[in-house]
């Protein structure tokens, strides 16, 4: 029985070489991403999506903004008020969301610890190749 890759499902040239690399890191390794005062994240970029640890400080606000990625997330800790193509919904802790890419969505943290929540976004979020990396360091999640 022969394998074969998702580079040769998806058309691409199998002995092209891949953009990535095998990768293991713990979170409190990954170079943390400032997207905005009040939200960090630390993302772990695949060919085809991106993962995040977002940490999100309390009484945050995000306004309305859309992207050509779709999201899908679930809360690690905390709450936040999410409006999503005009519906509004409170997230706590284990509860997920999925949108689709240009919905408009907002964000606003209503517990007094902020949040913390795991974020993927299909295909990559190539903008944030152009933020400055900060160093490695130690988030509110996980706990230790």
């Amino acid at each position: 029985m022969r394998l074969t890759s998702s580079r040769e499902e998806s058309g691409m040239d199998p002995s092209a070489a891949p953009t990535t690399h095998h990768e293991f890191a713990s979170v409190d390794e990954v170079p943390v991403l400032e997207l905005m005062a009040g939200i960090q994240a630390r993302p772990v970029h695949g060919e085809r999506i991106t993962l995040a640890v977002v940490e999100l400080e309390p009484g945050l606000r995000m306004a309305e903004h859309r992207h050509p990625n779709e999201q899908v997330g679930i809360v690690l800790r905390g709450e936040f008020t999410f409006t999503v193509g005009g519906e509004t919904r409170v997230r706590r802790t284990g509860d997920s969301w999925v949108i689709p890419p240009q919905v408009p969505h907002a964000v606003e943290t209503t517990g007094a610890a902020g949040c913390t929540v795991i974020e993927t976004f299909s295909p990559p979020r190539a903008d944030w190749s152009d933020i400055p990396r900060g160093a490695p360091a130690p988030g509110m999640w996980p706990p230790r």
